[in-house]
């Protein structure tokens, strides 16, 4: 695809991959260590897990920073330019590689790209590419950074004891279950963007099906915490929570509050009940009362207009599609 065309369906020509025999061979011909160079795959991969997407330079800065008799600048390259060649979890791409009219730059510009944004087509990749636009880079101190190697690495987080407790005692999980459920959740936060609706399917899937809707809400609250404190590659490696932060004192109390279009529709079909879902809104913190009366006013209109499309009508009165007849003439025949 080119530049400016929106992402579709294409093959990716990714550079030749070598044998783990050459790749050896090609990296004992750089003058580095081998406990170098084994610092730096880990830098490599630590880094395509947590940011998704980093610039070669913008790698540099950060390993040379933490690193500083690691690597020199010429090192860096060469290992990059191997790396390019290694079938790993990430690739190290350029605009020639990805787009037909990309043209050949610096080297410093490509990018190492977590595997996982590159399926079929561009699409999570330039979603992820549009939502890092504007923030800075999340950098931790180096023994925390290496911990990103493993693409399920998380923070322990109050957060994430809450949604793990709350999981095993409602469906009494093995220690297996119990890794395989979080590591699902962590996945669809950190690397997919999931709302919570594909959080439930997901589960559900799994065969975790919860019993009653104050079940629900309750992970509902729980995922949105551990959602807001999960470090993502959308947010370059900062929480929603950090960002949120970031922003200027004015900017961060929302001015307007709404349902999302997957909670009004749980409403509409029953699987949330509209009657608790005011009480959790009434018990919850808010910047001000104003947005809390929205909410609950917002509750109370799609519950309405539930209850008027499930109103039994009258043969005799106005139908209810507007056409000015009598409900037994028109779609009640």
């Amino acid at each position: 695809m080119k530049k400016n065309e929106d992402a579709e369906t294409r093959y990716i020509p990714i550079p030749e991959v070598y044998t783990r025999r050459k790749l050896n061979a090609l990296y004992r011909e750089i003058p580095m260590k081998d406990m170098h160079s084994r610092t730096m795959r880990k830098y490599f991969n630590a880094m395509a897990n947590l940011y998704g997407v980093i610039s070669l330079k913008k790698a540099y800065e950060i390993v040379t920073a933490q690193s500083p008799s690691l690597v020199t600048e010429d090192a860096f390259l060469a290992f990059a330019e191997i790396a390019r060649h290694e079938c790993g979890d990430y690739y190290i791409l350029g605009d020639e590689d990805i787009y037909t009219d990309g043209t050949a730059g610096s080297v410093w510009k490509r990018e190492i790209i977590n595997a996982t944004l590159l399926g079929d087509d561009l699409d999570l990749y330039l979603q992820t590419k549009q939502s890092q636009q504007g923030k800075p880079f999340f950098v931790p101190k180096k023994t925390e950074l290496l911990k990103y190697e493993n693409p399920f690495y998380c923070e322990a987080t109050p957060e994430v004891f809450e949604i793990q407790a709350f999981l095993d005692k409602r469906f009494k999980l093995s220690e297996l279950q119990r890794q395989e459920t979080f590591d699902e959740i962590l996945y669809g936060s950190r690397y997919l963007g999931a709302d919570f609706s594909q959080m439930i399917n997901r589960l559900h899937d799994m065969g975790m099906v919860f019993k009653n809707n104050a079940d629900v809400e309750k992970f509902m609250e729980l995922h949105q915490n551990f959602h807001n404190t999960t470090r993502m590659q959308c947010n370059r490696g900062h929480t929603p929570k950090e960002i949120f932060e970031l922003r200027p004192p004015e900017q961060c109390v929302p001015q307007s509050i709404s349902l999302g279009p997957n909670i009004r529709k749980a409403i509409a079909d029953g699987a949330m009940d509209a009657k608790e879902l005011c009480e959790s809104v009434m018990a919850m913190e808010m910047p001000n009362e104003n947005l809390r009366f929205a909410l609950l006013k917002e509750i109370a209109e799609v519950e309405a207009a539930v209850t008027h499309t499930h109103r039994k009508i009258g043969r005799n009165e106005p139908c209810p599609c507007g056409s000015g007849k009598k409900y037994k003439h028109c779609c009640g025949r």
